[in-house]
C-alpha cells in the first residue's frame, strides 16, 4: 500500500511539473524608463493612498504581474497599450495615446466616457484634486528595466 501511495505522489508531482512547462511562456514585459519630469500638480503621497484604494485591486507595480489591468510601473510618459504581456482593448491600442497628465486625467475621471470600449471598469473619479494626486503618484513610479538573460529576454 505504501508503494502505491508513493507512485501516486510521484505521478502527481510529475504531472504538475509537466503542466507548468506546457505552452509558450510569455516573458514579463516592461516599459522603458520614464523620461518626463515628475508631475507636481498633485500630492504623490496622497496619490499613493488613493491608488491603493481605487487602483491597487486591479493594477500591480511589477513587470509580469498583470491582474485585471496591466502593471503600471513606468506608465507616466509611456505609450498606451504597449505591454506585450497584457491584452488591451482595440480602442486603446488604436488611440495613439501617451500616458501623461492630459490623457490620464480624463481616463481616470471616467474611463468608459473617455474610451468607450475601455476594459477599465473602475468607478469614475470626479474629484480633480484626487486625480491630480494619483497622476503625481504614477509619475513617481520609475524602475530600470530588468537585466537581460542569456537567451536575450
Amino acid at each position: 500500500m505504501f508503494m502505491i501511495r508513493q507512485y501516486r505522489l510521484c505521478g502527481l508531482v510529475a504531472a504538475v511539473l509537466l503542466l507548468s512547462a506546457c505552452g509558450e511562456q510569455v516573458p514579463a514585459d516592461h516599459r522603458d524608463p520614464v523620461t518626463l519630469p515628475i508631475y507636481t500638480e498633485g500630492d504623490a503621497d496622497n496619490g499613493a493612498i488613493i491608488y491603493q484604494d481605487a487602483c491597487g485591486q486591479c493594477h500591480q507595480l511589477n513587470a509580469g504581474l498583470n491582474k485585471k489591468g496591466p502593471q503600471l510601473m513606468n506608465i507616466y510618459g509611456a505609450p498606451a497599450a504597449a505591454l506585450e504581456d497584457y491584452t488591451y482593448s482595440e480602442g486603446l491600442k488604436a488611440s495613439g495615446w501617451v500616458w501623461d497628465a492630459q490623457t490620464l486625467d480624463p481616463y481616470i475621471a471616467d474611463a468608459q466616457k473617455s474610451m468607450p470600449d475601455s476594459k477599465m471598469l473602475s468607478d469614475p473619479m470626479p474629484d480633480a484634486k484626487e486625480r491630480a494626486d494619483v497622476i503625481a503618484y504614477l509619475s513617481t513610479l520609475r524602475a530600470a528595466p530588468p537585466p537581460a538573460t542569456d537567451d536575450g529576454n
